[in-house]
């Protein structure tokens, strides 16, 4: 069912999808960059944690702040197990926003999406556009957790050989991460800085450590946590075993690459067989136009379209899992 509307009304509904956009456009920009604050900003919020590693005046406070408001219904809401993975999720992608304004942008994505969808192509459309409007901040927020993941696993096995070094040079376990704290990058450099200032303001170290490990959801920090935990209460050379680990995390980032390099045909075969029809399907309609829009006019012709479609995307699952090797 497709709507017809007059000239006076879609022009108001024009204006209104223009507003919500926009709207939407400029909160969206506000997350990403208050989530990633680039150049300057960036190297300023660098500095103050720095500067708080010296002694100096604490800008955080000492209390679990929750990302929620006040209020009764947000408190309310923050107790069902999906937005308790909500707020998780913002953790471990470091998105400085609370969850009642990340709520809000689905909410705008979705009713942007099903307005358009609505008006153009009925309630299936509507639906379909809601569907991906809600979808695309949560999606934002995989991306950037999965990203921040890899930066973190890429620096972690210096970031042990240097905890090692420390150790070996009669520092403690919580200088050590006060170094890391110091020297290393963004992320791994702030997620440590985030333990040690949890272990000056008193909580146990193992706490601490079980905190840095929910914060990043990464196997290889697991098997650094776990060390340590198990260190502190059997005993035993603890720069050894940060040393192995680093070992087997370099160990296991070249298998990875030589699984890549092994599977590299496989990838691009399955590239080329998802890219090739909808290419040739493109070519077709600007030779013949007449030809290829039987496919769209007619109800067979649409059936067998979305037949297809759901083929390719299962095609492309099964490629995926094909050349997808876990190590």
């Amino acid at each position: 069912m497709i709507l017809r509307l007059s000239n006076s009304e879609g022009l108001l509904f024009l204006a209104l999808i223009i507003f919500v956009t926009v709207f939407c456009l400029v909160r969206w920009l506000a997350i990403v960059t208050g989530a990633t604050p680039a150049g300057p900003e960036r190297l300023k919020r660098r500095l103050r944690e720095l500067r708080g590693l010296g002694g100096g005046a604490e800008e955080e406070t000492l209390l679990k702040l929750p990302n929620l408001a006040s209020s009764f219904l947000e408190q309310l809401l923050i107790k069902t197990q999906f937005l308790g993975k909500i707020q998780t999720l913002m953790t471990q992608a470091d998105v400085r926003w609370k969850v009642s304004s990340f709520l809000l942008m689905e909410l705008l994505f979705g009713g942007v999406g099903l307005a358009w969808g609505f008006f153009h192509w009925g309630p299936l459309g509507g639906a379909g556009g809601a569907g991906v409007g809600l979808f695309l901040p949560y999606k934002f927020l995989l991306i950037r957790r999965k990203r921040r993941l890899k930066q973190f696993e890429k620096l972690l096995p210096d970031t042990l050989d240097l905890l090692a070094r420390s150790l070996k040079a009669g520092h403690s376990l919580p200088a050590g991460l006060q170094l890391v704290a110091k020297e290393m990058a963004d992320p791994i450099g702030s997620e440590f800085l985030k333990t040690y200032k949890e272990y000056s303001h008193g909580v146990d170290l193992n706490t601490t450590l079980i905190n840095l490990c929910q914060r990043v959801d990464l196997r290889d920090l697991g098997f650094f946590t776990t060390a340590i935990l198990i260190q502190r209460e059997t005993g035993g050379n603890l720069t050894e075993i940060l040393e192995k680990i680093a070992m087997l995390i370099r160990e296991r980032f070249k298998l990875r690459n030589q699984i890549r390099a092994l599977t590299a045909e496989g990838r691009l075969s399955g590239l080329i067989l998802v890219l090739l029809p909808p290419i040739m399907a493109t070519i077709l309609f600007f030779i013949n136009p007449e030809y290829e829009s039987l496919l769209l006019n007619h109800p067979t012709g649409r059936m067998i379209s979305l037949l297809a479609v759901g083929f390719q995307l299962l095609g492309i699952f099964a490629i995926r899992r094909i050349v997808n090797i876990k190590v």
